[in-house]
Formats: C-alpha cells, sequence, structure tokens
C-alpha cells in the first residue's frame, strides 16, 4: 500500500451505474486521462449468485470518449452475468493500467443502509467468508486488483446490536469478523491487501460509519501477512451529517485533533497504512461556506501525512455528495477534481523510472534523479519542502527535511519516493533500489 494510491469510487451493485448512457471503455479511460489511478468497485453478495438477474447496460450508439466501428455500446457485456460484467471490467481496467478495489458494500442488492454488521438472516457470516475466498481464488493471478474492503461502513449504536470492536461480542464485534476474514482470504490470495473499516461507536464515542477506528490502539487486527493490512475510515463534511464538532467556535482548527484521535494516529504512529476510503463534497458553499472550509482542511491533512484515499463519488447519483461527473455522465464537475488534483500521483501499474521522471500532481515537471546513491527528487528552494521513502506496504523507512535522501543500508526492492512541500504534495515517483 503506498502514498500515491489514489481512487475513484464508483457504483456497481448489481449492475454498473451509469451504463445506460455510457459505454465502459469511455468510462474508465475518463477515469484514467482525470489523473486517477484505481477504481473502488462497490459489489454486493446477491450479484455473486449464477441466477441473479441484473439490469441491462445499454446497447445503442456510441460513447463520445470511446467512438466504435459499430453503434454497439458495451456489447462485450451482452449476456453476462453480474460476475462476469465485473471480470470484464476489471479487465479493461488493467489494460489502461488501472488498479482496482472490491468494495463489499452490501449483502442484498442496494441494502447497506439497513445492514449494521456484515451478515444478514439471508447471508450468513460463513457464506459472506466464503464469497471473499471465491474471488480471491478468482483473481489470485490477476494483478489489476490489488485490494479488498471487507465490509462498506459496519455501523450502528452498540446498544441497538450495532457493529462493535473487542467488546468480546461475538455477533456484532466486526474486528474479530475482519481478522477471520481476512485471514481466509490470505490463505487463498496471499498478495491481496486486506482493507478494514472502522465501526460507529467505540466505548461511549461515535464517531462517522465506518470511521471509528479509535478501538485499533488496544485492539488491532492481526493477519497471517501483517504487511497486507490496510484500515480505511470514511470521512464526510457537514452535508452528510450535522456533526457537532463542525459548528463549535474552533472549527477548523479543532478538527485535526478530532482526525487524529479517530484515526490519523494509525499512520502517525506507524501502526499500519491508512487508506481513507471515502469522501465527497456536494457544494463548497454548504452550510454558510463550512462544507468548503472541512474539505480544504481534510485535504490538507491527508497530504501532510502521506495518507492513501478515495473520493466518493464518480457517480453524480450519490444522494448526499454527487459525483465527479455531472448529472450527464459525461462532463467533469472541474472545481471538484481541483480540489484533488494536486494530491494524483502516477498509474500503480504503469513503470515510472526514476532518470527524466515527472511527478505527477506538480504544476511543473519535478525532475528525480539518483547521484552516488542520493536520491534527488525536486528543489532545495521548495518551501518547507520533506522526502519521504515508503515501501509497497506503506511503511515509511527513511525520511529527511529537503528534497534529498540517502539510499544507504535501504533493502533491495521498489520503494516509491514522496516530496511534500508548501502545503501539498508536489510529486510522486517509484525507484529501485539495486
Amino acid at each position: 500500500m503506498t502514498s500515491d494510491f489514489w481512487i475513484l469510487t464508483s457504483e456497481f451493485n448489481m449492475f454498473p451505474h451509469g451504463l445506460w448512457v455510457r459505454d465502459y471503455h469511455g468510462v474508465l479511460l475518463q477515469i484514467r486521462d482525470m489523473g486517477f489511478n484505481c477504481v473502488r468497485i462497490p459489489y454486493c453478495n446477491e450479484m455473486l449468485r449464477d441466477d441473479a438477474q441484473p439490469d441491462k447496460p445499454n446497447f445503442y450508439g456510441l460513447d463520445p470518449l470511446y467512438p466504435r466501428d459499430t453503434t454497439a455500446m458495451n456489447r462485450e457485456l451482452a449476456g453476462c452475468t453480474p460476475l462476469q460484467m465485473m471480470d470484464e471490467i476489471i479487465r479493461y481496467a488493467g489494460v489502461l493500467g488501472l488498479a482496482v478495489i472490491l468494495d463489499n458494500h452490501s449483502r442484498e442488492h442496494d441494502g447497506y443502509m439497513n445492514e449494521k454488521v456484515w451478515y444478514t438472516s439471508k447471508i450468513s457470516e460463513e457464506v459472506w467468508i466464503d464469497d471473499w475466498v471465491m474471488l480471491a481464488g478468482r483473481y489470485r493471478s490477476n494483478p489489476t486488483v490489488i485490494g479488498f474492503d471487507l465490509e462498506n461502513e459496519p455501523h450502528g449504536k452498540t446498544a441497538d446490536g450495532g457493529s462493535t470492536w473487542a467488546t468480546g461480542i461475538a455477533e456484532t464485534d466486526w474486528n474479530a469478523a475482519a481478522q477471520k476474514c481476512g485471514n481466509a482470504i490470505l490463505a487463498e490470495n496471499p498478495d491481496v491487501l486486506i482493507i478494514v473499516e472502522g465501526v460507529e461507536q467505540y466505548g461511549s464515542t461515535v464517531y462517522w460509519w465506518g470511521g471509528n477506528l479509535r478501538g485499533v490502539r488496544k485492539n488491532p487486527i492481526v493477519l497471517s501477512k501483517p504487511g497486507k493490512l490496510v484500515y480505511s475510515p470514511h470521512e464526510y463534511g457537514p452535508e452528510v451529517f450535522q456533526q457537532p464538532w463542525f459548528f463549535e467556535a474552533g472549527f477548523p482548527d479543532n478538527m485535526e485533533a478530532i482526525w487524529d484521535d479517530a484515526f490519523g494516529y494509525i499512520a502517525k504512529e506507524n501502526i499500519a497504512p491508512l487508506l481513507v476510503g471515502e469522501f465527497g463534497i456536494s457544494s463548497m458553499d454548504s452550510y454558510e461556506g463550512r462544507a468548503g472550509v472541512w474539505l480544504k482542511k481534510f485535504v490538507a491533512y491527508m497530504a501532510a501525512n502521506f495518507f492513501s484515499w478515495t473520493f466518493w463519488a464518480l457517480n453524480p447519483n450519490s444522494g448526499d455528495t454527487g459525483g465527479m461527473l455531472a448529472n450527464d455522465w459525461l462532463s467533469v464537475v472541474q472545481w471538484k477534481l481541483d480540489q484533488v488534483k494536486s494530491l494524483c500521483a502516477p498509474l500503480i501499474n504503469e513503470p515510472i523510472h526514476v532518470k527524466g521522471a515527472k511527478a505527477s500532481g506538480a504544476r511543473k515537471p519535478v525532475a528525480a534523479r539518483i547521484r552516488n546513491n542520493i536520491l534527488f527528487f525536486g528543489d532545495e528552494r521548495e518551501a518547507g519542502a520533506r522526502l519521504m521513502l515508503i515501501d509497497l506496504h506503506g511503511k515509511a523507512v527513511r525520511s529527511a527535511d529537503g528534497s534529498s535522501l540517502s539510499l544507504d543500508n535501504i533493502t533491495r526492492g521498489v520503494y516509491y519516493a514522496v516530496l511534500y512541500g508548501n502545503g501539498r504534495i508536489r510529486g510522486t515517483v517509484r525507484v529501485a533500489v539495486q
């Protein structure tokens, strides 16, 4: 897991949203061209069954970003089951150099709002784990599928039977279920990342659905391959819910301590990599501008701490936040892209060589070179420059003030160098240490 892992989430459920007006080739090309390097694809367990009956994509007309020699849009998806559709979308994402995270969003189609825990009366914990193991085997040899987000937004209050963390109650302890499921997946596919969200309530403290990771400090997830663990909070502004901290006198300066306490400490103390699994916004002006102030503060917080992240969502039909695309499913909402563009980084599945590299996210190319086993990346005059070397599991192995860093005594392998300066990430480059 690396700090240059920027993702766009797109709805799937039983059927890929938006394919009633777009061709999936055009959508994926647009995702790549906007500067994102991975797609987080939500799915439901119901769609994995052989008899699942999805809606059908549009097979007529042409996608403006993917003209064909016929008017048969999405023709590769004709006759496919939902799982086969997902196979094909993953295949083409790989062709483009995009990576994919699978997100188990619900058990039943569009049922996530009503599912506090990871199982239902129809889909047991055992079936939930078996489904993940099946997907682990299905994509075991596919380098495009890099991570499994085990359960979207475990939530609910403790007193109401919601998901809990380390209470000793097997029926609700999400951490125990995630650990069991993660280890079952790794037994089948040892290369995939296991992404674990938080809960809503820990002790007496209530936070966002999936966002409360306070329990990790005393009761962390223990996997057979610890380097594959990624924690993943969700974070939103007042448009999603009017949390009291948005209206305190100290807002927005009060936010960093709140974020640190809920989840940020995990990355700051190098406990494990952190992927902010969802964040998004509908309008910068909402709630007298507090929504926009929150977003800018949070983007700066992620940049300063080298978090990976997911923007929710590509789709314009998200009721709380809208999407990166406008309601026509084609036009980019440019102001949203502008808010996160400075954090974007190169494609994950495309080799990047140090010599002559151009780091994504910079206003101009950032030169990277190695001389006398010292990595030089950027301009020494960059205000507040800091350079960090991170391994492929997201662990920081070395950092230095300025824009140069010694590679002496660094274990042979592939790393990512991240240059931070002037309040944001200036660039990211892949480095091979021989």
